[in-house]
């Protein structure tokens, strides 16, 4: 029972985390804040993955 309690807190931090995004003022988001297109971004912003709007996964960390 306990390795069932622990698997689905596991699980759910997993969910909570990947529900997060970094955004500066372009068309894209991106999972990852290192991300290598970010490096000289002065105003990244974490947002909810629901609210990217029409703005399109970055192809260097998705």
């Amino acid at each position: 029972m306990k390795k069932i309690i622990a698997m689905c807190i596991l699980i759910n931090s997993f969910s909570f985390s990947s529900e997060t995004v970094y955004v500066v003022n372009t068309k894209k988001y991106h999972f990852n804040k290192s991300c290598r297109t970010l490096k000289k971004a002065k105003n990244i912003k974490e947002i909810s993955i629901k609210n990217t709007g029409n703005r399109t996964p970055c192809k260097v960390c998705s």
